[in-house]
């Protein structure tokens, strides 16, 4: 929470306010977590762009939703050509001098919280408009459906840039709750994924149907 508000001044000193869309392509990371945090506390809205994804997607996104702010890691600075690309590794001396008090940034209802792009297996990748409001109700809604409590241990393990990382994020952070994050071996391996689930004590986890699939049958 303190690096995310320092990061949250630091980007309302570059201009960042409601409305604003940021970008952020990080791996799935504690820097993914303060980097998204740090957006929304300076009342931003946040694209992910998934590291993985071809260049040219990723350009295409990022003039799509005309990016003038990207916050991403030195390895991946090199695939985006942006005017104030911040690095969360590099450039962390810099954002560290900033506050690490919370802000008190005012949003409605009605502004963006984030955007995500769909796979464009149809035609273009279309950015997906999502409102605070919206997500305040899954949030609301998740938490209530699944009985999510402080003591919980959560699983992420969808791409940031795919909407199934929002259940996996935000109901456990607003409420207290742990976020455990696989690295990528373990990710895609079911055996070791099962192990780790078990190794953690992990209570709810969201997986895609053929890795519950594979779960479920060892």
């Amino acid at each position: 929470n303190g690096r995310a508000n320092q990061l949250a001044h630091y980007l309302i000193k570059l201009g960042v306010k409601p409305e604003t869309l940021v970008g952020i392509c990080v791996e799935r990371s504690l820097e993914m977590i303060v980097g998204l945090l740090g957006i929304l506390k300076a009342g931003g809205a946040y694209v992910p762009l998934d590291p993985s994804y071809p260049h040219d997607r990723l350009e295409f996104m990022l003039k799509d939703a005309q990016i003038q702010v990207l916050l991403t890691q030195q390895h991946l600075k090199t695939k985006f050509v942006v005017q104030m690309p911040i690095c969360l590794d590099t450039d962390w001396r810099t954002i560290s001098k900033e506050s690490t008090e919370n802000l008190e940034m005012l949003v409605a209802p009605n502004n963006l919280v984030y955007i995500i792009y769909t796979s464009g297996s149809t035609g273009k990748p279309k950015g997906v408009e999502i409102q605070h409001n919206s997500l305040v109700n899954l949030v609301k809604w998740h938490q209530d459906t699944y009985h999510v409590v402080p003591s919980d241990k959560a699983s992420q393990i969808a791409t940031f840039a795919f909407d199934a990382s929002v259940w996996e994020l935000w109901p456990y952070l607003t409420i207290g709750a742990s976020i455990y994050i696989p690295n990528e071996e373990i990710r895609i391996s079911p055996s070791k994924l099962l192990e780790w689930f078990t190794t953690n004590a992990i209570t709810i986890s969201f997986l895609p149907t053929p890795l519950a699939e594979a779960i479920l049958k060892r």
